[in-house]
């Protein structure tokens, strides 16, 4: 995947306990990555990340690709598009930019669905994520 795929963008830096024994960055820690990344393009698109009522996505699926490895130390970017949007589902893809690449170095797709912790059911998808989904979002 190229930049050019995605939407959005957020820049990150690895951090020195990121990588495993064996001198990559480990698997557990790209999902952090993402999560950083899917937090703050809730933020821009108008959603409050740490309010429940506002943001309670579960995380349904989540497939990697690992492409190439990336060791510490690195400043990469994260691209972020919604993808697909279902009547309560919706799709996240990203990928995960070393500097200077235009090629990703891990791709990731992630199917969230919305969720009323409360009433214990999932709800319609949220209509911020529908706009950034058709490109109505500033």
């Amino acid at each position: 995947m190229k930049k050019e795929n995605f939407k959005h963008f957020y820049e990150i830096e690895t951090r020195w306990y990121d990588e495993d024994m064996l001198g990559h960055i480990n698997h557990g820690t790209a999902v952090t990555y993402f999560e950083d990344a899917r937090v703050r393009h809730a933020s821009e698109i108008g959603l409050k990340p740490y309010d429940i009522d506002q943001f309670p996505f579960i995380v349904a699926s989540m497939s990697f690709e690992f492409i190439k490895q990336i060791k510490h130390p690195k400043k990469m970017t994260i691209g972020l598009s919604v993808s697909r949007v279902g009547g309560k589902s919706f799709d996240y893809e990203y990928g995960l930019f070393v500097e200077n690449e235009d090629e990703c170095s891990l791709s990731c797709k992630m199917t969230m669905v919305c969720f009323d912790f409360i009433n214990q059911k999932s709800v319609e998808v949220f209509k911020e994520i529908k706009n950034d989904f058709l490109g109505e979002n500033k």
